[in-house]
């Protein structure tokens, strides 16, 4: 008896130890198979994507993580609010490119984005511009704030100053980016020949014959051919006799 008593305790023992090993690495599996997301990054973050920040945005320039602004002061010491590369809108961006008033060409070439140009001139070089509230925040010579037409709302350094006359102030525009895009034409030609040029005839003939024993019987006989494909078609019309 004391026998197996002794091997059901063991038994027992060993099957106690056997689950709890099972549940042991059944744990450690699962901390396997949960792997936790990385942190999503803040503001101003180094980034690649827009999923490694907080707020699903990485600046195509300086690649941080960023915001929406309107304005510089919107994003803090060294970053300035940049117009974005592609689409629309405005970022929190690093400074990369010329200062307001710096000759540009296109919008790349300047820290915020934009390069005014001449309405009447939009293929001569222009100037880098940028957002503001006021002429305190632009430099000298761009002291004009205003907006570029009646209808936007958000105003820019523009070359000048309120000195000048309303109506007498030069007209600038922001040129969009285009995308050159390209595009595949399929050009269907059609055919037609024939074996000969169609040609129409038309051939009457007037016969009149006069006898004393009948009377005049004039025949008039008209004939129309017709080619379109080499072979004539001939049809004749035959008008009544005329008694």
């Amino acid at each position: 008896m004391s026998k197996t008593r002794g091997a059901m305790v063991g038994g027992a023992l060993r099957g106690g130890a056997m689950i709890a090993l099972f549940l042991g690495l059944g744990a450690v599996g699962c901390g396997f198979l949960k792997q936790e997301e990385p942190e999503k990054k803040a503001f101003g973050v180094a980034c690649t994507k827009d999923t490694d920040c907080a707020s699903l945005q990485c600046a195509a320039t300086g690649s941080i993580c960023t915001k929406s602004c309107t304005y510089d002061k919107d994003c803090g010491d060294g970053l300035v609010c940049r117009a974005k590369d592609t689409g629309s809108g405005l970022e929190c961006s690093k400074a990369a490119g010329s200062k307001v008033g710096a000759s540009c060409t296109t919008a790349a070439e300047c820290d915020h984005g934009f390069c005014l140009k001449k309405a009447d001139a939009p293929s001569d070089p222009g100037f880098c511009s940028a957002t503001c509230q006021g002429p305190g925040e632009c430099p000298e010579g761009y002291k004009l704030c205003d907006t570029l037409t009646a209808s936007d709302t958000t105003k820019m350094c523009i070359l000048g100053d309120d000195r000048i006359p309303i109506g007498e102030r030069t007209k600038f525009t922001a040129p969009t980016t285009t995308v050159k895009t390209t595009a595949t034409a399929t050009a269907t030609a059609t055919s037609t020949a024939s074996a000969a040029p169609t040609t129409t005839a038309t051939a009457s003939a007037t016969a009149t014959s006069t006898a004393s024993a009948a009377p005049t019987t004039t025949a008039t006989a008209s004939a129309t051919a017709t080619t379109s494909t080499g072979r004539p078609r001939v049809k004749l019309d035959l008008g009544k006799a005329k008694k």
